[in-house]
């Protein structure tokens, strides 16, 4: 089973973790206009996405545009699907990078 949620630290940066499927993107449909600050979105943790993750992918470009998200720390089957889908056209992916360093409390 899959996650994905803001970063309490960091409310720009999207973090998705696990088994990414419709499972997973149906129970966070409702917090999508919530996520209109987002600049990031951490794949790091992802083992799995399937067209409903890229699906929600798309939709959090849309709500930031016409800023571009940055799609970071995608490997194996993630980013191979993402390759496939042609995300680059609609986010900036950086395969493998490591989420930008989180801000601490100040």
């Amino acid at each position: 089973m899959g996650t994905i949620d803001l970063d309490a630290a960091d409310p720009t940066t999207l973090v998705v973790s696990g088994e990414v499927d419709i499972s997973v993107t149906q129970d966070v449909l409702h917090d999508l206009p919530q996520w209109g600050d987002v600049e990031q979105v951490d794949l790091t943790d992802t083992t799995f996405l399937d067209s409903s993750g890229m699906r929600l992918l798309v939709q959090v470009a849309r709500l930031v545009a016409p800023r571009r998200v940055r799609v970071v720390g995608a490997s194996g089957q993630p980013l191979h699907a993402l390759e496939i889908f042609g995300a680059d056209h609609v986010v900036d992916l950086v395969p493998g990078a490591p989420a930008r360093e989180r801000p601490t409390g100040t």
